[in-house]
């Protein structure tokens, strides 16, 4: 018995093969029609990468009729190479073509991180990698919801986002941007999606101001979000609405401070660690260390230690240089 095997690709040479055959429309055994423009397919290669195309091989045409040129020519040349190449400003259009296609578009991400948690939340199915990104996309959504990215997140995933109780921002202002931003990308399409939005933005915690300013005029088309901004300006006035009171506030992000330290060219700083970099916040402004420290809700409390003389301090000062925001 004789084996032979190909020291070459040998699938993905005849593949490209069937793509060149496609664009030069041989060997051919089925064609549709989109608006004024005719495509030839290999039915045996799209049915190979979705049992749609055996099922629906006579409404090709009105299947893809709703669908922009670049669009078609980016989902087939992935059923026939397993390669997209499309821009950013179409590709949620992709997304919607390949699920009405039945394709399943396998992406590998071998690591999950800030630049690529948003991609990867649009893009995988695999569960262990889209809990990391969503993890990460709560932990630093004020940087990421001022990305591109963001706005080719679907509806779904940004409402998953801003609805989650571990969402961490330090105003729901940033929140309120982010829909606003998200929504004007595409306002002629995601304008339908306000109302489920606007319902993730926890209103109570929002000025008077902003919601007479902003917020009411953003969403003056919108007739369900006008009755719900009505109903929390009076809860604001009357002060006596259960929803007002009883709204749970969004988490802030949590920091570390290194405070002082036994060598006085040090000792007088305290440094924030913001979960990504290290920053000199705050000099202590003073000769003074083997100090104690606590933080009390946003401050940071000096309490006894050393000076410079080695004498002694015992009390404990809340005002001048020994009180500090932590921010």
């Amino acid at each position: 018995m004789f084996v032979v095997k190909a020291k070459f690709n040998f699938a993905a040479n005849r593949m490209e093969y069937l793509y060149d055959a496609m664009k030069q429309e041989k060997h051919c055994d089925v064609i549709f029609a989109v608006r004024n423009r005719s495509y030839y397919v290999h039915l045996i290669v799209l049915s190979a990468c979705s049992e749609f195309f055996g099922r629906n091989k006579d409404n090709l045409s009105e299947t893809f009729s709703s669908f922009d040129f670049n669009v078609i020519d980016a989902i087939l040349k992935y059923c026939y190479t397993g390669e997209i190449s499309i821009d950013d400003h179409h590709y949620e259009k992709f997304m919607e073509l390949a699920n009405l296609l039945e394709v399943k578009i396998l992406l590998q991400y071998k690591t999950v991180d800030l630049s690529n948690c948003l991609e990867v939340l649009r893009l995988t199915d695999d569960s262990e990698l889209k809990t990391r990104a969503m993890d990460l996309s709560l932990q630093n959504f004020e940087t990421l919801h001022k990305t591109q990215d963001f706005l080719y997140l679907p509806a779904s995933t940004v409402i998953e986002i801003l609805k989650s109780d571990d969402l961490i921002v330090s105003s729901e202002e940033d929140v309120f941007e982010s829909v606003k931003t998200w929504v004007n990308y595409d306002n002629a399409s995601r304008k339908n999606d306000l109302v489920k939005l606007m319902s993730s933005v926890r209103l109570s915690l929002l000025s008077m101001e902003f919601l007479v300013v902003e917020v009411m005029k953003f969403c003056t088309s919108c007739e369900e979000c006008i009755i719900s901004l009505r109903s929390e300006i009076m809860d604001k006035i009357s002060l006596n609405s259960k929803s007002f009171i009883q709204r749970e506030t969004r988490r802030k992000k949590e920091k570390i401070a290194l405070v002082g330290g036994d060598d006085l060219n040090v000792a007088n700083n305290i440094d924030i660690y913001d979960g990504i970099n290290w920053n000199l916040s705050k000099g202590i402004d003073i000769n003074k260390y083997f100090f104690a420290s606590v933080n009390v809700g946003h401050w940071i409390i000096i309490i006894g230690g050393l000076i410079s003389s080695n004498q002694s301090l015992t009390s404990v000062t809340f005002s001048g240089v020994l009180k500090y925001v932590l921010i």
